[in-house]
């Protein structure tokens, strides 16, 4: 079953650049955490927007011109690909306009609170910075809504006129 599961996962997300594959480390989520944290203690709130904005339009080159040319395929696939891989709560919902993406429990949010580490709330910070990136130079806009301790609602919409 696990083999058919895997096998249909990268069906579904051959084509996608951006993906990680082997051993799954949630770490990776305090390291972020850490990093971003560091980044603004030190230089500031528009040093971490710089990184997160090169990272966005550079690192996530092909997600970003995609969107840039009205394509949000890319960035959705993105998003189910990572929320399926953590295991997360959520759901997908795609919109004339762009998705919906809910996410009920944060996977990342989960992992740091087990760990007791403190200040997973920058996180979101990153994630609204990151996704302004995205977007950058593109029809679109990610608007991304806290609804919990360990959930939000990212909305992907055209940017009004």
């Amino acid at each position: 079953m696990q083999d058919s599961l895997e096998q249909n996962a990268d069906t579904r997300f051959e084509g996608l650049r951006y993906k990680s594959e082997g051993e799954l480390h949630r770490d990776f989520h305090a390291s972020i955490l850490d990093g971003a944290n560091y980044l603004r203690d030190n230089y500031g709130e528009d040093a971490l927007r710089e990184v997160l904005f090169e990272t966005g339009t550079k690192v996530y080159k092909t997600l970003h011109e995609k969107l840039v040319a009205g394509d949000p395929s890319e960035l959705l696939a993105w998003w189910r690909y990572y929320m399926d891989r953590e295991g997360a709560d959520y759901s997908l919902e795609e919109t004339e306009t762009g998705a919906v993406l809910t996410v009920r429990n944060c996977p990342a949010m989960m992992h740091l609170e087990r760990r007791g580490i403190p200040g997973g709330k920058g996180l979101c910070t990153a994630t609204r910075m990151l996704n302004e990136a995205f977007c950058s130079g593109s029809p679109y806009e990610i608007v991304l809504e806290e609804t919990g301790s360990r959930s939000c609602q990212q909305t992907l919409r055209l940017k009004a006129t």
